[in-house]
């Protein structure tokens, strides 16, 4: 889906979550750590994040 301006509520460009493994809080993707408990983010669970959002988002047949 090409998005033709980038709107907040669009889900292309909304941005992605991720649940921290050390406290359980959602938090943007593209942080390294945790705002809340400071742990690093670690690349498991961004890319676990990548695939719920990729089969919430394919594309029907």
């Amino acid at each position: 889906m090409s998005c033709y301006m980038c709107l907040p509520t669009c889900d292309n460009c909304r941005p992605k979550m991720v649940t921290c493994p050390s406290c359980g809080r959602m938090t943007p993707i593209d942080l390294e750590t945790c705002p809340l408990c400071k742990q690093p983010l670690t690349a498991e669970a961004k890319e676990q994040a990548w695939e719920a959002w990729r089969a919430k988002h394919a594309p029907s047949p």
